[in-house]
């Protein structure tokens, strides 16, 4: 019996790692994908793309006087670029074909990030693959997370009652913890070793805040363990107030006073029986 307990608190044991694992995986890509997060991410990957795999780049820089020309009676202008028609205002013409690069890429990202995609998330199109960086894909890894932690919370509940020292019960989950945390406390800087391919450089993006995920797994991993040490020191407590506390202040040894009543009733039976016996009994006169 001991035996497949604790193969199956093994099993459980493999099973949480994994859950973890995946959890922490969602939640980095779901803490991520956030706009406030994504945004200056987005806009560096972009603009790297626009200026070396477009002609949106090029096209600003030929038609800035002409933009410039139009701004002179107006406030703002209508612009196409590659498919892409851009309202920019014309105090942004006014400061160069920079700072309407930097626009028109900071209009791209959250146009694209808020837009309303008609599709399941792995049926969209990929001919650009702007909805995995938007507010549906942020939508949908929040799901996937909380999925996981509820997994996860499960199986620590199971992990509870197939371990046999309960105490020992924090310290397996603060190592689990910690343990599913480690692969993210570097997980860009081990994206960059595989080169600098634009599609890895935007991989990087639904992993920028790895490392933020791993201090927040790894501080609970730590609180995990301690409340582990806590119960073990009270534990040790109580086995030190049990060996020493046998004595009051006053020197006498401490009675149990639930086990003197137990003695009191089984003297008091005894006493009874042994009046009922025949030589016990008084004769009656003659």
């Amino acid at each position: 019996m001991g035996m497949i307990r604790g193969a199956l608190l093994t099993f459980v044991a493999v099973l949480l790692f994994v859950s973890l694992f995946s959890m922490n995986t969602t939640w980095t890509i779901a803490k991520s994908l956030k706009y406030d997060n994504i945004k200056p991410e987005l806009i560096t990957v972009i603009n790297d793309v626009i200026r070396s795999q477009t002609t949106v780049a090029s096209s600003i820089d030929s038609n800035l006087k002409n933009m410039q020309l139009i701004c002179q009676n107006n406030t703002e202008i209508v612009q196409k670029f590659e498919d892409e028609v851009y309202t920019i205002p014309c105090d942004v013409v006014g400061q160069g074909s920079e700072a309407v690069i930097t626009y028109v890429v900071s209009d791209l990202v959250e146009q694209n990030y808020y837009k309303e995609y008609d599709c399941n998330f792995w049926e969209c199109s990929y001919d650009p693959p702007y909805h995995l960086v938007s507010a549906k894909a942020q939508s949908y890894w929040s799901g996937w997370f909380y999925m996981a932690l509820l997994v996860s919370i499960l199986l620590a509940v199971g992990a509870f009652f197939l371990i046999e020292n309960k105490r020992g019960l924090p310290f397996m989950l603060g190592g689990l913890v910690i343990l599913s945390a480690l692969p993210f406390v570097r997980v860009s800087w081990l994206l960059s070793l595989l080169g600098t391919w634009e599609f890895l450089r935007f991989f990087t993006v639904f992993f920028s805040k790895a490392y933020a995920v791993f201090i927040t797994m790894f501080v609970l991993g730590l609180v995990l363990i301690g409340i582990g040490i806590v119960l073990k020191f009270m534990a040790f407590g109580n086995f030190l107030s049990k060996l020493f506390g046998g004595k009051s202040k006053s020197g006498k040894v401490a009675v149990d006073k639930e086990k003197l009543k137990q003695e009191i009733k089984e003297e008091i039976k005894a006493e009874k029986k042994d009046s009922e016996k025949p030589e016990f009994r008084k004769k009656p006169k003659k």
